[in-house]
């Protein structure tokens, strides 16, 4: 069986309670906390065991790693620990996996009853905004921010589909899960070396249990370990730290920050830049951003209504994955925002085109077996219902995609950042250069218009430029792609509720007294800015196509119509992709320590590849910014600070932005 993130569906736990009231898994025939109290489990074996609070104190940040989430008590206790601290560090990063995970109503039914416990009622208002921010059980890394400065990761699948492709540092180990006799998996040696790859120096671990053959396990992996005395009725357990005799691994964990300032440059402030500036206020950086419009959100980004939902597909591919890790995560940010979201999220229908093509999106569903909160099958009739409108056939309902003006979601994420960040406009960036350590941002007249440690290029259409002195333009091979947008009269499609995608889309009007927005075209190598009869036209018959109800409205003899089209409003904005359509988002690639090296990094990882200190990208979303932006920013920022990634490295491999220079070097 694959061990691939997403190779399956994830089956959720059930609930259910042994006779003495304890929570109890009949899959693994065991309860998920120790019957003498599970608080206070937590707080003898997992935070005493690690010496916390004392050690995390007075660092920018704490990296805990767990293997079982389970109810998530142990990350309670460690939450309530470090909103107790004054000395607590400025980030706490919790990063858990779990095979087994609770629905969210079914977490909140097994959680709220515990609050009456001894000990419990300070942990109401954690347990509250857990299980508000509690995910649906799709596979893959869930990142939660559930206050300013707790950040809770939590995976939902086999732990080596999972973990040992994720980059994280930790500093200390909760060793959880049912017992070694109940669930041998996830006590085995191969478990032990994975969690010994992420040990930051000095790392601690600890976990309840003091049987042998852990013990043994653990010091193989590399860990120093003793027993100590144990919780309640156990009379021992384990505690020790990451200590091997020699050193065991290729790759280091991602180093802690070490930057002087935190300072950064952003150029351009469509949505990858707006998300990326409000990633890194959040990490306590002071941002200067570059627009050369006068206004945010003024490219692509200044459509009046994009549609957003995550990418299905049968062998659940990197698209996918992408995708799915994309929507959640963006979803979670814009919640956050102070106004709420610039659009609506109560649902997209996604339709098939012909018979075969529904009797195939059908299977997929069936196979995959989202839980219906993140993706379900409706047929032609439950579709129309949900449209508003008659459709043909069949397709998935999304309920929590939908539409957004991205525009007004780029000044929402920069009013978001606040006064740390210093947004100008109407100011070009004509080049970035690197001196002592720093990189300044310098227009056409040769004047440094900022200086800072960091530098992220996120202007699509000038990324190929800005980064051609440190990556060569054929390693940026960015394509603008030309995309015109028709605007239908207000009374048209008065019964739309939602919006409805195939080949191409429909989205209810953005604005008060507007119609509905469709298309878009999709010209490559095409350079017009203004707005074309015929490019009216082609949307007309894909949505003439998408509403058959409609094809006469739609048609010669309606809105298509070479007359009527002329008069139909519209806009013309250029997307940038690269020739695989995924992003390109990270750190951009040392050249000039890669040249020496060609022939030994020909068969290398792109992990192995030198980069450049302090400059990174996040661009080339191609048609699909909303999904993309947040999670990209949230990349970068996680790379910049040394923080666990939000995705793991097959995912961001594959938006690399090395990963055409690599791919050149393997040829040769």
């Amino acid at each position: 069986m694959s061990r691939r993130a997403g190779a399956g569906p994830i089956t959720p736990a059930e609930p259910a309670t042994a006779a003495d009231g304890t929570p109890y898994s009949a899959a693994f025939d065991d309860v998920y906390h120790s019957t003498d109290g599970a608080l206070g489990q937590a707080r003898h074996v997992f935070l005493g065991g690690n010496g916390l609070p004392a050690r995390w104190r007075d660092r920018a940040q704490f990296v805990i790693v767990e293997t079982g989430f389970g109810l998530g008590l142990n990350f309670l206790a460690t939450w309530a620990a470090w909103r107790d601290d004054p000395q607590r560090p400025a980030r706490l990063h919790f990063v858990s996996v779990e095979k087994f995970p609770f629905r969210p109503q079914d977490l909140r039914r097994m959680l709220e009853p515990m609050l009456v416990l001894p000990g419990m009622t300070e942990l109401a208002p954690l347990v509250q905004r857990l299980c508000d921010a509690w995910p649906a059980p799709v596979a893959g890394w869930h990142r939660l921010e559930l206050a300013p400065g707790v950040v809770l990761s939590v995976g939902f699948g086999d732990f080596f589909a999972l973990m040992p492709s994720l980059r994280v540092g930790a500093d200390a180990f909760f060793l959880d899960g049912f017992a070694p006799s109940k669930n041998p998996d996830m006590w085995s040696a191969d478990v032990f070396k994975t969690l010994g790859r992420m040990a930051r120096d000095g790392a601690t671990l600890a976990t309840y249990t003091a049987a042998g053959q852990v013990r043994r396990d653990l010091v193989a992996a590399g860990f120093r370990m003793e027993r100590r005395p144990g919780y309640g009725r156990k009379r021992d357990m384990l505690a020790g730290a990451y200590a091997p005799p020699y050193r065991m691994r290729r790759y280091d964990p991602p180093a802690a920050p070490r930057w002087r300032d935190r300072e950064a440059i952003v150029v351009g402030a469509g949505m990858a830049g707006a998300a990326m500036a409000r990633r890194l206020v959040a990490r306590g950086w002071r941002v200067r951003l570059f627009e050369r419009a006068q206004a945010p959100g003024s490219a692509a980004s200044g459509n009046p209504a994009g549609v957003f939902h995550p990418q299905l597909s049968a062998d659940d591919n990197v698209l996918s994955r992408l995708t799915r890790a994309g929507f959640l995560y963006a979803l979670s940010q814009w919640r956050a925002l102070p106004g709420g979201l610039p659009g609506r999220a109560d649902g997209l229908l996604q339709v098939a085109g012909n018979d075969a093509e529904a009797h195939a999106m059908a299977q997929l569903m069936a196979a995959h077996a989202y839980p219906p909160a993140y993706a379900r099958w409706v047929d032609a009739a439950q579709a129309s219902a949900l449209a508003g409108e008659t459709l043909a056939h069949g397709g998935v309902w999304f309920p929590e995609g939908g539409w957004l003006a991205p525009a007004m979601l780029c000044r929402a994420e920069l009013v978001a950042a606040g006064p740390a960040l210093d947004a100008r406009y109407g100011v070009t960036v004509d080049r970035l250069v690197q001196c002592g350590g720093r990189w300044a941002a310098v227009d056409g007249n040769g004047q440094v218009l900022a200086e800072a440690d960091v530098a992220i290029v996120t202007a699509a259409d000038v990324s190929q430029r800005l980064l051609a002195p440190y990556l060569a333009p054929e390693f940026v091979p960015v394509r603008k792609v030309r995309g015109q947008l028709t605007f239908l009269p207000p009374d048209t499609l008065p019964g739309l509720r939602v919006p409805v995608c195939g080949d191409g889309y429909v989205a209810p009007s953005p604005l008060a007294g507007a119609g509905p927005v469709t298309g878009a075209t999709y010209g490559f190598d095409d350079p017009a800015e203004d707005v074309r009869v015929a490019d009216h036209q082609a949307n007309l018959r894909r949505l003439a196509a998408l509403l058959p109800a409609h094809a006469k409205t739609f048609g010669e003899t309606g809105l298509g119509g070479e007359r009527a089209a002329a008069e139909l409003g519209g806009r013309t904005a250029f997307r940038a992709l690269v020739p695989d359509r995924l992003p390109m988002a990270g750190q951009l690639p040392d050249v000039a320590a890669i040249e020496p090296q060609q022939r030994r990094l020909a068969g290398a990882h792109l992990r192995d590849l030198p980069r450049l200190d302090g400059l990174y990208a996040s661009f080339a979303f191609g048609s699909r910014g909303l999904v993309f932006a947040s999670l990209c920013a949230e990349l970068v920022a996680s790379q910049i600070e040394g923080e666990p990634w939000p995705v793991g490295s097959e995912l961001a491999d594959a938006i690399d932005p090395a990963r055409y220079l690599m791919q050149a070097l393997r040829k040769r």
